[in-house]
């Protein structure tokens, strides 16, 4: 897990990083992969609500499962196969997501800033957003 979290790290992705680290899948993605990861940049953290992300963070671990797991899905996807196509995919929490690729690169709200961040086996896309799927909603009130 700490080589993998790291990396993330490293790229740019801290408070996405420890996200990972304090979830179950932080593990997961030390098998190997391949991994599509939307990794919200630090910037997109800063605009979480704060009692949201505490609640997140410390408190909930079925929350954080839901939402940390909504940031990746199986296969490795270069943002270059997105371009004028609307995507479905199913995440590792088991939701799906939306990728929009026919006017600039979005996954469901979020704009996807800084795609195609190889780290192994994975290719990591920046988003400017928290991406929060619609299960947990009642857990963060």
């Amino acid at each position: 897990m700490i080589m993998m979290t790291n990396a993330i790290e490293a790229a740019g992705f801290s408070v996405f990083a420890r996200m990972l680290r304090t979830s179950p899948f932080g593990d997961l993605l030390q098998s190997g992969g391949p991994y599509t990861i939307f990794a919200p940049t630090d910037a997109a953290f800063s605009k979480f609500p704060l009692g949201a992300f505490r609640t997140l963070m410390e408190a909930d671990e079925q929350l954080l499962r839901s939402v940390a797991g909504y940031h990746f899905a199986a296969g490795k996807v270069v943002s270059a196969r997105f371009v004028g196509k609307r995507i479905r995919a199913v995440t590792y929490s088991g939701q799906s997501l939306i990728i929009d690729g026919r006017d600039g690169l979005r996954v469901n709200a979020a704009i996807i800033a800084q795609p195609d961040v190889l780290i192994g086996a994975c290719v990591v896309h920046g988003i400017d957003g928290v991406l929060w799927p619609r299960e947990p909603e009642a857990l963060a009130r």
